[in-house]
Formats: C-alpha cells, sequence, structure tokens
C-alpha cells in the first residue's frame, strides 16, 4: 500500500491567526474556562477514550455551565444545547472501523448585528448578512461558543476510542473559524488551514463589475437565500482571491474531500468547518442532494466514509431539544395515526387501561439506535438462531428421547408427523448490562403488524431504520399463496385489527388477496390457505378451534401457515442447548462456534424434571429445584416459565420472576410445576436488563424522558432463499418492570 498523502486542494491555505487576531472580546475568557475545566479534569480528560458514553454527557454538561459563567450568560441554561448520548455511541461507531473519514459541519450559531436584525424585511436581512464586511467577520453567539465547546469535547472523546489522526480544516469566515479553534484547542489537533473553496458565498455589490444592487439580489433571491446552482453562485457572488469563479472552488474543494474519505488505507479524521453550499455540494457529490435549497441547522454533521454511505447528524452530537424544551417538528404519534388509520391497534383488554388514543401505547419521537457492533451482534443471534431452531426440528423427529419429552400434554391429534413449514423466527432479545440476552423464541404473528407500522413511519419521518421499504411485503407476498385468511380465535382478537392491517397493507394487492376471519367461521376444508394467528394448545377449550385442527391438521403447506407441529413453539427449546444429552448432536449441526455464542446470548436454561441433563448443575449446592426456594432472593435469580402448550404460556401470562417471590410462594410455584405433567416448564436464570434513554412524546407539548428496560423483537426469514434475512424488527421499553412487553404504558419504535 502506497504511502497516504495530505490534502492539497485549490485555493489559499494560510494558518488560522493567533486568538487575538479573531477580534472576539469573550475569547479570552472562555478558553480561561476551558482551561480552569481541564486543570480540573486532567485525568479524566487524559482518559478519556476509557469513559462510558453517559459520563462524557455528564462532563459536557459540567463544561456548559462553566462556560456560559464565564461569559457572563450566568446558570440560565435554557437556551443551549446538551449533548447526545445516543449520538455520541452512534457518531463513534460511524468514525470507526478502516479508511478515512471526514466530517464536514456546518459553522456554529452567528447572531446579526442590531443595523441587520432592525430591517422588517427578512430577505433584505439574510442578502445583508452574506454581504461584505458582516459576512466575514460575524461571530458565533453565546449559545454557539458553548455548543461547539460542548461538540469539540464529545470529539476529543470519539477520536480517543478511534485512534484516528484528525486535522481541521475551515473557512475564512470568522464563526466557523472560531469554532474550528475551538475543537483544534479542545482535541489538541494542529494548526487549522483555511481553504478557500470552504469560505461562504460572499453577494456583489455596486463597487463590483459588473454591479450588483440588493433589488437585483431580492429579484432573483425572492427569500435572500442562494440554492446550489452553481451558475447563480457564479453571477451573483464575489470571485476568490485565486480568481477562480466560486462554484469552481467550492465543486473542486468539496471534490477532493469527499474523495479523501475513500481511502481505505488511511486512519485519519478530517473534520471541515464550512457552510451551506458547501454541504449542498457534498450532497450532490454523494447523489444525496434531493433539494438545491436545502438548509441544516448549525453543527449538523455530514460524515463520510465511502462512496455509497453518508450519514447525517441534524445539530451534530447536540441533543435534538432538551426534554424541558416544548415539541416544535411534527408528532410521531400523528404520522403514526396516519399511517394507521382505520385499525384498532390494540384492544385494551381492562378499562383501567383505556388511553382514548388510536394509538394506544407510548410514542418516541425517535427510533431505538443500535450501534454498529450492536447491529451486527443482532444479525448473527439471528443466523444462529435460525439454523438452531431447524437443527431442534430435526433432533425432534430423529431423538425419541425429546419426541416424547415435547409431546407432553399434546393431543394425538398434534403427535402425527408432519413437516414444520414457519415464514419467521422471533427472538425475544433483552439489552442487558452484559449484552444482548434471548429469553425466548415466537413464531407467532403477534406484533408483527405493529413493526411494519412503525418502520413505515419511522421512514416517512426521516429515519433510516434496519428495515428497508416494502421488505417485509415482498418477503410475506414471495412466501404465501395468492389468496388466504388470516384466522383468530376468541383469546387472540385483541389482536384482530393489527391482523385486518397484515392482512389489508401487506398480504394483499397485485391480484392478492387475505381476508380476516374469526375461527368459527372456518366450517369446511374448502377455504383457502389459512394463516394461523391463534395457538395451538386453544384446541382443548375452544371448539371452533378444535375443529380447524381436525379439519386441517392434516394439510401441508402452503395451505397451513404456520403448520400445525406444536414442538416447534416450546419455550423448551431453548432449553437444549444446554442439555448434555444433545451436546454432541448441535456441535455437529452448527459447530463449535455457533454453539459457544447461543450459550453466550441463551441464559442458562432447564426443562423441570429434567435437571440431572442441566450442563452447569443447580447452583450452590441445591439438589431439586424446590431448594431453589431456600436461597435468599439475590442468589434466586431465576425465571419459572410454562413452555408452550396451555394457557399460561402466552403474553407473559405463566411467568414468574422467583427473586421477586417469597420462599413460600417460590416454593409453592417450583411443586406446582414440578407435580403438573400436562405441561413443560423451563427454569432460566434471570439477567437484568439494562436501562437506556428512551424519550416520550407525550400528550402534550413538552418531552419526558424514560430510564427504559428493553426488548427488541427481531424477525428472520425461515424459508430458503431469505434463510436467516431479518424481515421485521421492533423495540419495545418500559419503566421499572421486568415484564418488557407492548401495553399502554410502554414505548414502541423502530430500530436504528
Amino acid at each position: 500500500m502506497g504511502k497516504e498523502q495530505d490534502v492539497h486542494v485549490s485555493g489559499s491555505i494560510i494558518d488560522l491567526p493567533p486568538i487575538a487576531d479573531l477580534y472576539d472580546p469573550r475569547l479570552p475568557r472562555v478558553f480561561k474556562g476551558w482551561t480552569e475545566f481541564s486543570l480540573n479534569h486532567a485525568q479524566q480528560l487524559s482518559e478519556i477514550g476509557a469513559m462510558q458514553p453517559g459520563q462524557v454527557v455528564s462532563l459536557a454538561q459540567e463544561l456548559s455551565s462553566m462556560l456560559s459563567k464565564a461569559i457572563g450568560v450566568g446558570n440560565d441554561r435554557s437556551g443551549f444545547s446538551p449533548i447526545s448520548e445516543e449520538k455520541v455511541v452512534q457518531l463513534t461507531d460511524i468514525i470507526s472501523g478502516t479508511g478515512n473519514r471526514v466530517i464536514f459541519m456546518r459553522h456554529g450559531e452567528q447572531s446579526p448585528p442590531e443595523w441587520i436584525s432592525s430591517l422588517t424585511n427578512p430577505a433584505l436581512q439574510k442578502i445583508r448578512m452574506m454581504k461584505d464586511p458582516f459576512n466575514k467577520q460575524d461571530l458565533l453567539t453565546n449559545k454557539g461558543l458553548v455548543d461547539v465547546f460542548v461538540t469539540a469535547l464529545a470529539l476529543r472523546y470519539v477520536q480517543a476510542l478511534t485512534g484516528k489522526r484528525t486535522r481541521i480544516f475551515s473557512s475564512e469566515n470568522l464563526r466557523a473559524k472560531e469554532a474550528a479553534y475551538i475543537i483544534s484547542t479542545v482535541i489538541s489537533s494542529s494548526a487549522v488551514p483555511t481553504l478557500e473553496g470552504l469560505n461562504c458565498i460572499t453577494y456583489k455589490d455596486e463597487i463590483d463589475q459588473p454591479p450588483v444592487t440588493e433589488e437585483d439580489l431580492l429579484a432573483d433571491l425572492p427569500s435572500g437565500m442562494m440554492p446550489w446552482n452553481p451558475q447563480m453562485v457564479d453571477k451573483l457572488c464575489k470571485r476568490p482571491k485565486s480568481g477562480m469563479s466560486q462554484s469552481e472552488a467550492i465543486i473542486n474543494t468539496m471534490g477532493v474531500l469527499v474523495e479523501y474519505a475513500y481511502r481505505k488505507n488511511g486512519n485519519k479524521l478530517a473534520i471541515v468547518l464550512t457552510h451551506s453550499q458547501q454541504i449542498a455540494e457534498v450532497l450532490r457529490e454523494v447523489g444525496k442532494l434531493e433539494d438545491s435549497a436545502v438548509r441544516f441547522p448549525e453543527l449538523t454533521m455530514f460524515i463520510t466514509q465511502n462512496k455509497n454511505d453518508l450519514f447525517v447528524l441534524e445539530k451534530g452530537v447536540l441533543s435534538e431539544r432538551s426534554s424541558r424544551q416544548p415539541r416544535t417538528e411534527r408528532s410521531m404519534r400523528k404520522i403514526l395515526e396516519v399511517f394507521g388509520d382505520g385499525y384498532e391497534w390494540y384492544k385494551i383488554r381492562r378499562e383501567e387501561y383505556q388511553t382514548g388514543q388510536k394509538i394506544p401505547f407510548r410514542v418516541s419521537p425517535f427510533p431505538l439506535n443500535l450501534s454498529l457492533q450492536e447491529t451486527q451482534e443482532l444479525l448473527r443471534i439471528g443466523r444462529d438462531i435460525v439454523e438452531f431452531v431447524d437443527a431442534a426440528d430435526e433432533l425432534y423427529r430423529t431423538d425419541g428421547d425429546l419426541k416424547e419429552l415435547l409431546d407432553r400434554g399434546k393431543p394425538d391429534l398434534l403427535k402425527t408427523e408432519r413437516l414444520a413449514h414457519y415464514l419467521f423466527v422471533r427472538p425475544d432479545v433483552i439489552i442487558t448490562q452484559g449484552g444482548f440476552s434471548v429469553c425466548e423464541i415466537e413464531t407467532s404473528p403477534f406484533g408483527l403488524a405493529l413493526a411494519e407500522l412503525l418502520n413505515r413511519a419511522y421512514r416517512f419521518a426521516g429515519f433510516e431504520t434496519l428495515i428497508p421499504d416494502d421488505m417485509l411485503t415482498k418477503f410475506l407476498r414471495e412466501h404465501t399463496p395468492a389468496k388466504g385468511n388470516i384466522v383468530y380465535s376468541q383469546h387472540t382478537a385483541s389482536y384482530a385489527g393489527q391482523l385486518q392491517f397484515l392482512a389489508d397493507k401487506v398480504l394483499s394487492g397485485n391480484d392478492r388477496k387475505w381476508n380476516i376471519e374469526q375461527a368459527g367461521s372456518i366450517l369446511d376444508t374448502t377455504s383457502p390457505a389459512l394463516y394461523r394467528a391463534f395457538y395451538q394448545h386453544e384446541c382443548l377449550d375452544d371448539p371452533a378451534v378444535d375443529n380447524i385442527v381436525q379439519l386441517c391438521a392434516g394439510r401441508q403447506t402452503p395451505e397451513v401457515i404456520p403448520s400445525f407441529t406444536p414442538h416447534m413453539e416450546e419455550k423448551a427449546l431453548l432449553a437444549l442447548i444446554w442439555d448434555k444429552r444433545w451436546e454432541a448432536f448441535f456441535v455437529a449441526q452448527l459447530g463449535v462456534s455457533s454453539v459457544e455464542h447461543l450459550r453466550k446470548v441463551i441464559p442458562p436454561t432447564w426443562i423441570v424434571g429434567q435437571e440431572r441433563f442441566f450442563l452447569l448443575g443447580l447452583p450452590d449446592g441445591v439438589e431439586s429445584i424446590e431448594g431453589l426456594a431456600s436461597l435468599s432472593k439475590s442468589k434466586r435469580n431465576f425465571v419459572l416459565k410454562k413452555s408452550g402448550f396451555g394457557s399460561g404460556s402466552s403474553w407473559a401470562e405463566g411467568v414468574s420472576f422467583l427473586q421477586e417471590k417469597s420462599a413460600v410462594k417460590a416454593q409453592e410455584l417450583l411443586r406446582n410445576a414440578t407435580e403438573d405433567n400436562s405441561s413443560l416448564y423451563v427454569i432460566q436464570e434471570f439477567r437484568k436488563p439494562e436501562e437506556r434513554r428512551m424519550i416520550d412524546e407525550g400528550d402534550g407539548a413538552m418531552l419526558t424522558e424514560m430510564a427504559a428496560r428493553i426488548r427488541i423483537t427481531p424477525y428472520f426469514s425461515m424459508v430458503e432463499n431469505n434463510y436467516g434475512q431479518l424481515v421485521a424488527i421492533k423495540a419495545t421499553g418500559c419503566e421499572k418492570t421486568n415484564y418488557i412487553h407492548a401495553s399502554t404504558g410502554s414505548i414502541n419504535t423502530a430500530v436504528a
């Protein structure tokens, strides 16, 4: 590999002048504040790469307060923006990895002088702000100064974590040079060169040849703002010092800087402080410019790393809004209501939980953002889980002991041999303090429509979620017949509205027609293909479901989806990866690496009554499962679950957290599980959920924060050609409970 070359761009390059030459009397005070802060936190700053993102946020808030006092604006923080922990994590993920990166950043907030702000015509205000001398001499506002410092602190953290060697480039305009000087000082970078191709465009005036009057400018620019139109820029704007046209200087400079990011053998980070025209040219260069008049907030970051990827962080690492600030953008709840109009998303079963809302759960203005590493881990979980479930099905068909075990409590009709056919498997993934934890696997369609609704709405709002447009629609239409019924029961009728959405908006269309039906409407075998939106155990209690089982149990796919194969819907499947009897089988089928990975993400689990085969053995010398009750609550970190074939096995109704029970109650629950031969039970190690910050829009104008425990529900394909593909996903956040499920009190959102 050749040695990487520095950036060379047409136009003059000069060193940033000494601080005194920036003509800002606040700078000595604000840099004195930074010096005091640096001395007070010398050790933390020297070891900043070892800090957690939340600690960096707290450090930035303290810096913000200190600098506010230094420039004489007191402790009033209402106008200042804290940095966002999620954005800091996201920026770190984007900058990490091999190759160069370039951050193109808009300058900080500027404020017009009184002689401009007193003008009554906003367009004329903007024109005069873009003319000499103010255009080059305007400074950052007090808020802008503080916001740049906290942004620089976040960049120092990112630099420490990624190890990127950093260079900073700036325009010659003071509002950009101030920001560049601050960032350079905080991250201990080298001197800051200025590139004339980064300079803000300056409108011509009466002394230019040919002259341009304010009336001329207003005629061509009725809003006072210049779109990215090279011909118009050259017509109305002054030439740079080099003598080339303004548009040529911009295009040449931005083209070289964008190309700089494409170098795979580099390990540098360029931070470029510039203006709207240059940002628009970056967007055009990478094929992302949809509006030539687009303008972004100050300190917005555009990060390039290759020809296909451009990441945009509006306002950079600054929070989109404080939790105390009123909401100003359009409401995500309103968007969800538009996309979900006409459908009952959940029929509230208890009157005290009625909300009166069309969307009966809490809504976040943002999707859940996963880091790059978390996304990769989630996709690996999907691949391994899909292969594991397939292998477990094969084991059931070839091992008599397992077949006898998984057939417990099931009627003879459902024990007969038939091929398993499932469109997807959905692991329930809890975000814990130690990473992702797969606590259950599901195959039912409940929640699928909600995942699709959330994905459509958040993508419409401009977020890049993990699921591309129409992915679920294309997947389901490719792998289902053209006509059919989604059939629900009395037990699952609460989801009828979601199922109707799935039939109308996903499965139907282009000569396809799907409906929803109650189980009692299916009277004979002449009905079209059946998508089963009920649980198989309901045949024991619901005559309508029993009739369907009698009619359809012998039908093969694709007429019945999912298949009547109850062994595939047991929570006990997860225990098999921890069972000594079948360790060699799974190693042979999946490989050592996948088995080790599954044991990392699936908590130790065993089937009640099968403790002697549990790979790790019972904890703390306990000789029977009832002995778990004798352990202290701190050591009784286990969850007891009814496994699958029974009314207590769905919707968390048969889940008991033993550490939350008294010793007497825990012993009673364990004894009942041991004595109940009608169903399987499992015991699983409890892994404590990590609390992450989620934002709730609320019903009014104010935002609130939730310390959320989060469950991610990804849907992975179980069919050929799409094997293991992620086809849908959503996230649910709950407060102060280990029962993390969709409810009126939870936040449900898309995943990005």
